[in-house]
């Protein structure tokens, strides 16, 4: 994945936790990488929700991170709250013109039916 990641995206949410576990352990991304067998250049890049890595490199960086596979994966309280959801909705409105704000009020009555 070469372009940049959405912050509700799955690979940049994974990446989050990575390196949520890895600060958590007080860990470097240069020793964790050491630990695992992964360049900490590509392991910084996993963390920047860059990089969608392999089972393999999973399973690796969870055995050197001392977790189960599956906690890297337990990270829906990363995601944006609701609150903060719609105040972002509010910003991108102001910035829209008038038909941008009807069409966006017509495309959200829709998905309320």
């Amino acid at each position: 994945m070469t372009k940049k990641a959405e912050k509700s995206d799955p690979v940049m949410l994974l990446g989050q936790r990575i390196r949520e576990l890895r600060k958590k352990k007080g860990l470097t991304q240069e020793e964790l990488g050491e630990k695992s067998g992964i360049s900490y250049k590509y392991l910084g890049s996993i963390e920047r929700g860059l990089e969608n890595p392999s089972f393999r490199h999973l399973s690796r960086l969870a055995k050197s991170l001392g977790v189960e596979l599956d906690e890297i994966f337990k990270f829906q309280h990363l995601e944006p709250s609701r609150s903060k959801i719609l105040k972002n909705i509010g910003f991108s409105l102001n910035g829209m013109t008038d038909a941008e704000i009807k069409l966006a009020f017509k495309l959200i009555k829709t998905l309320n039916k």
